[in-house]
């Protein structure tokens, strides 16, 4: 009996990830004979601002305490820049509004930056020397 419950639940998670036969299977766009390719994918710089946007929009709308950069899924770069732009926005702030696109531009100027740095990084070799 146990045996049959375990082929049972095999089959069922087989259907349900898209392996084994013919039901359960989608074919793929290349397979199918589709032209149509998916959404195109995003750019480091994309992916970055997208990241890091909502948490200073966060952060000027009010929030104080926004936690780790990791709870907020951040790389040590990006919640460094988030920091930074908090710190701006916070100066600008006791003058006056902050400028219409300040958010969009400063993002991705640091976006940039952080993706450039990222790609002239030399990669170290890990373990004993």
């Amino acid at each position: 009996m146990g045996k049959r419950i375990v082929a049972g639940l095999v089959v069922v998670v087989a259907a349900v990830s898209g392996c084994g036969g013919a039901a359960g299977t989608t074919a793929s766009p290349s397979a199918a004979g589709s032209s149509s390719a998916g959404p195109p994918p995003v750019s480091p710089v994309a992916d970055c601002v997208l990241s890091i946007t909502p948490w200073l929009e966060t952060y000027l709308d009010g929030g104080t305490d926004l936690g780790d950069y990791q709870e907020m899924g951040l790389s040590s770069a990006q919640g460094g820049a988030l920091r930074e732009l908090q710190r701006q926005a916070a100066a600008l702030r006791a003058q006056g509004p902050l400028p219409s696109g300040w958010v969009t531009t400063e993002v991705k100027r640091a976006c940039v930056s952080i993706v450039e740095a990222r790609a002239t990084m030399t990669v170290k070799p890990t373990g004993w020397p």
